[in-house]
């Protein structure tokens, strides 16, 4: 049994169940469903296996291979290739990105009191592309991951960043004590209003960075001298099956394809017996129990999200409420103004 195909799936699990049930095709004396069932070998009567029959290649074996192949082809890059040009397209139309490469560098990729990167400004359009985060599977080099990271600096709006509240300056040029004066501030209901605002303005950007550095990190270059021992061994195995460097998303992406992408494993499939099958599709199922997991982290950030995005929908509401309450409450100043 070769490295690259130690597990793989079958559909031999559920055949002792069915023929238990209602399949005597499987026995040696099909008018004997008992002497049948005496008889299997996982799943499989003694008959059945000396024809041969559980080696025979499946119908239109080789489109199967061929399309499962393609399939892996597309999930090794998270993007399909296409969608970087278009994106680029679309920047030149936007921003007028690519026509004038000096004034993209300004527009794009100049940050104050920062030294010049003279890499990320050969494509500064990059800096502010989307699938500059996406795309890549690994950042194989700085470059990459910076470009990366300036994407995510242009979403969260950090060369311009909120110029908050100093309450001591607030409050130093007050008479009177000092920490009475800052209480004094803190009850005034305008005070209060900024606060709240401050406080979900802040907490709703933490929660979309975080999921774009989410992605960020998943991406980024494994450093094998981080790894705890018992990962290291895991880590040398599969790095020295896959080119370049490896990052956890890229560690998922091989264990989710090193099947189907490989014509050896699915003619392994033909040859192993059905006793080895079942212990790989246990071995399998493991490793799906370790991807639904991952989901459910993933749908969890996915829900922080979106209640977000209800809570600030709902908070336009209030606001509308609020004003609502004041008119009703004042009559005679509203019809004044």
């Amino acid at each position: 049994m070769s490295k690259n195909s130690l597990i793989k799936t079958s559909f031999l699990s559920f055949t002792l169940l069915a023929s238990t049930l209602s399949t005597p095709s499987y026995a040696t004396d099909p008018s004997d469903v008992s002497g049948g069932i005496d008889s299997l070998v996982a799943g499989f009567g003694r008959g059945s296996i000396k024809a041969g029959v559980m080696w025979q290649e499946p119908t239109n074996n080789a489109v199967t291979i061929s399309t499962d192949i393609a399939q892996a082809t597309y999930l090794l890059s998270p993007n399909s290739p296409f969608v970087g040009p278009l994106t680029q397209k679309l920047l030149s139309q936007l921003a007028s990105g690519g026509k004038d490469p000096t004034n993209d560098i300004y527009s794009f990729t100049w940050i104050p009191n920062a030294k010049p990167d003279l890499q990320i400004d050969k494509e500064p359009l990059k800096s502010i592309d989307v699938n500059s985060l996406l795309q890549p599977i690994t950042y194989k080099n700085d470059l990459e991951s910076n470009e990366a990271k300036n994407v995510i600096d242009a979403l969260s709006g950090s060369l311009s960043p909120l110029n908050t509240i100093n309450f001591n300056q607030l409050v130093a040029n007050l008479s009177g004590d000092k920490a009475n004066n800052i209480k004094a501030k803190l009850n005034e209901k305008q005070i209060q209003a900024y606060l709240s605002a401050l406080r979900s303005y802040t907490a709703t950007q933490t929660i979309a960075l975080s999921n774009l550095y989410q992605l960020f990190t998943e991406r980024q270059a494994i450093d094998p001298k981080t790894l705890p021992s018992n990962l290291k061994t895991a880590f040398e195995a599969v790095n020295g099956q896959v080119k370049g460097p490896l990052s956890t998303l890229q560690l998922e992406n091989f264990m989710a394809t090193r099947r189907i992408i490989d014509k050896n494993w699915h003619k392994g499939l033909l040859d192993e017996n059905p006793a080895a099958l079942q212990r790989e599709q246990t071995q399998l199922l493991a490793e799906n129990l370790a991807e639904s997991y991952q989901t459910r982290m993933t749908l969890e950030r996915l829900l922080a999200t979106m209640s977000v995005l209800v809570l600030e929908f709902n908070a336009q509401i209030r606001t509308q409420l609020q004003n609502q309450i004041q008119n009703i409450n004042n009559p005679a100043q509203n019809s004044g103004s």
